[in-house]
């Protein structure tokens, strides 16, 4: 039985995240910009797919590390102190993003593309950690397997619709002004977010 609160919860985390400018968004952005929306939407179904793949390690591991009382309390004191060391990180940071303008060259193939997307975040090892201690929020709710697939599926969509919207949304010099100008207060929200999240998993 799929658990809909615990989705929705964690969900609302992830989609947090996602839209903090980060590498991912840099990258759709300028292959976007530089080779055409087409190549910017093959790099989001790479990212998506990588998504999914880095997810699934992650919540195979979780499920079996957590069947042991002792590293799960050592995984969560761990989790929930790394998010809560992000947490701070990011309500500290300053913008670190500008707008990108729009240069046409000639495309590759998409599935170039593809590789970039799904290479840039399956071999991000921030990433991974961030994941762990995510989702280690959600494993101490002991979901079904059925939840943990939802999951994923979830994340995997809100990734690529998200990355899909950047290609066509961002293409506007004062859109992307603007968004950079609340990137600070993006990750500020996230930040406190992150620092709630790190206790609760301490304090189980």
């Amino acid at each position: 039985m799929i658990d809909i609160i615990l989705v929705g919860k964690a969900l609302s985390i992830l989609l947090l995240a996602l839209i903090s400018p980060g590498p991912d968004f840099v990258v759709v952005l300028r292959n976007s910009l530089t080779f055409g929306r087409k190549s910017g939407i093959a790099t989001a179904i790479g990212i998506a797919a990588g998504c999914t793949i880095s997810f699934s390690l992650v919540l195979i591991g979780l499920d079996f590390l957590f069947k042991y009382h002792i590293i799960k309390l050592v995984m969560s004191i761990v989790c929930g102190v790394y998010l809560i060391y992000m947490g701070i990180s990011a309500f500290k940071s300053k913008a670190q993003h500008t707008h990108l303008e729009c240069s046409h060259k000639k495309a590759k193939s998409n599935w170039t593309y593809f590789k970039t997307g799904f290479l840039t975040n399956l071999l991000n090892p921030k990433l991974y950690t961030f994941c762990t201690a995510i989702l280690s929020y959600v494993e101490q709710s002991h979901p079904s397997r059925a939840t943990n697939i939802t999951i994923v599926i979830g994340q995997a969509i809100m990734a690529l619709i998200w990355f899909t919207a950047i290609c066509y949304i961002f293409s506007s010099s004062k859109i992307q002004d603007a968004y950079f100008k609340r990137e600070v207060w993006i990750n500020r929200i996230l930040g406190i977010i992150f620092v709630i999240i790190g206790v609760k998993i301490i304090i189980g």
